[in-house]
């Protein structure tokens, strides 16, 4: 009877098994096929490059893709995992003869690395005509005969050295660290986290704060907390935890001349400062898991203030011989320039402005840019934890601090600064002026170079009568006094001529403007007339 194959059940594994299954689902969307229609979508899946985390690019036969489907029908995804070798565990590359000897040889010498063990049994001739196992793999079943060096003891933790430094700020020690469960906001349940950088020196807690997650968010707020008490250190040792991997973090750091350290992986000595402290928080913890409620997190904090304040700050340290609030009674703080440290941990990010509105979206809210970078790409720094405002950068420079856009509102741009005027070059106004007489006596040539007599019947009466017809003005005694005066200075005057000037004005500027604008056509034909024929024309 076959046995039941045995899966590995690593991460791994998983990882391979939902690589599988992304290959072949296309396959399991549905479960009637046409005849051939099987066979011609594995061709198609074949014939495509999928990507295997860990190894890149990959082809997948025809006939694996078959079998990886005849797995999943038959187990699902956990039948896609890779199964464990039948002969793990087994001697494979050496024999037991072989091992026996590498055993004796390190009982010998506890000191001899495993590639000694190897060498010596080549140079001997035991592995004469065999294959030469892998360091590791004869470290294995070392390690199972108990002849591995760290067995022996002669591996283990190195000695240490007690880190000592003199001034405050010089080290500065950060972690997290999972506390009670508290009650969120949403009455939901969740574990707090506690944040906390101590100061070598003087032991003291420059900031330290339960939060509901262990975030580059809450990271960023702790840092701040101190910054803005205590100002700038020199160098912060931390663990290789993720929130402090985060490129964002160090960088800004840099930027004001500190320095992040981390420790080697499940290596915690030289962040023993703050192991001791953690062990403050676990008894601050015990009286918390003791209450017959839930706490919420400000709850927490404040009982947490006291606490530390009175049993930690103030007890005297066995390392400092003094209380830790003693040491930085010492301390002169030169707190960070907030203008500086509201911009230290922002997160940055790119985005191209909206060419119909001028907004561009951080965290699912618009913001409104200036109406001069519609359709341009911009880089947009902001505080995931504060939307009220976002900064607006190109090619390195700020340009402007965006505000939210307000919902079911037409975005109101920024206006942009006026420049300061330049002294003029030209008087445009005065060239069109120039232009636009010229083209009145253009049209009015004729007229002008002819024989033109004044009619007796056109009268100044007559003359205010045809203007105001024509231009459709008011008969207000204003009016007609200020066009009875330019009768009395120019007059008396041709009626062709006078009509000729009005109907020009009306065409440029329309009906029932103010007098001055007829007049004034009517003046340029007066003075291009009696220049007369043969003179200079204007």
């Amino acid at each position: 009877m076959e046995k039941e194959p045995v899966y590995r059940d690593d991460e791994r594994a998983k990882l391979i098994a939902l690589f599988r299954y992304g290959v072949i689902a296309p396959l399991t969307e549905q479960e009637d096929f046409a005849p051939g229609e099987v066979s011609k979508l594995v061709r198609q899946i074949a014939e495509i490059k999928h990507y295997l985390p860990g190894s890149g690019p990959v082809r997948v036969a025809e006939r694996t893709i078959f079998a990886w489907l005849a797995k999943y029908r038959r187990g699902g995804i956990q039948a896609l995992r890779p199964q464990r070798r039948k002969d793990l565990g087994s001697l494979r590359a050496l024999d037991e003869a072989t091992l026996d000897r590498a055993v004796l040889l390190r009982r010998e010498n506890k000191k001899r690395w495993t590639s000694t063990l190897l060498d010596i049994l080549k140079r001997e001739g035991t592995l004469t005509g065999k294959t030469v196992p892998h360091r590791a793999t004869l470290d294995r079943h070392l390690a199972k005969q108990g002849a591995s060096r760290r067995l022996m003891g002669i591996l283990g933790e190195k000695r240490t050295v007690k880190l000592q430094f003199e001034n405050f700020g010089d080290l500065w020690v950060g972690d997290y660290h999972h506390g009670p469960v508290v009650l969120r906001p949403d009455g939901k349940t969740t574990v707090a986290k506690l944040g906390a950088f101590i100061d070598h020196t003087t032991r003291y807690p420059v900031a330290d704060r339960y939060y509901l997650a262990e975030d580059l968010a809450t990271l960023r707020d702790t840092m701040l907390r101190a910054l803005l008490r205590w100002g700038k250190f020199k160098k912060a040792y931390v663990d290789n935890g993720s929130v402090y991997r985060a490129e964002q973090l160090a960088f800004s750091l840099l930027t004001i001349n500190c320095h992040l350290i981390h420790s080697r992986a499940y290596y915690s000595k030289g962040r023993g400062v703050i192991e001791r402290w953690w062990q403050v928080a676990d008894q601050f913890e015990s009286e918390v898991r003791a209450l017959d409620h839930l706490l919420t997190i400000h709850e927490l904090n404040r009982a947490w203030e006291a606490y530390r304040e009175l049993r930690y700050c103030a007890a005297v340290h066995s390392e400092l011989g003094r209380s830790p609030n003693d040491a930085i009674a010492e301390i002169m703080p030169k707190p960070l320039d907030p203008a500086i440290a509201r911009e230290l941990f922002l997160v940055g990010a790119d985005r191209q402005v909206g060419k119909s509105d001028a907004t561009v979206s951080v965290e699912g809210q618009r913001f409104v840019c200036d109406a001069s970078l519609r359709g341009r790409k911009v880089q947009v720094r902001y505080d995931p934890a504060d939307l009220s405002s976002v900064l607006i950068f190109q090619d390195g420079k700020r340009l402007q601090k965006a505000l939210p856009q307000v919902p079911g509102e037409t975005p109101l741009p920024h206006p942009s600064p006026e420049p300061e005027p330049l002294p003029q070059s030209v008087d445009y106004l005065a060239l069109l002026r120039r232009d636009f007489d010229q083209k009145l006596i253009e049209q009015a040539r004729p007229l002008i170079y002819a024989h033109i007599e004044a009619d007796p019947a056109f009268t100044g009466e007559r003359f205010v009568q045809v203007i105001t017809q024509l231009a459709g003005l008011p008969s207000r005694a204003p009016i007609r006094r200020e066009l009875a005066d330019f009768w009395e200075t120019y007059g008396p005057l041709p009626e062709e001529l006078v009509r000729i000037g009005t109907e020009h004005a009306i065409r440029l500027h329309g009906r029932d403007r103010h007098p001055r604008i007829y007049l004034h056509a009517i003046r340029t034909l007066v003075h291009a007339h009696w220049r007369g024929p043969g003179k200079e024309r204007p």
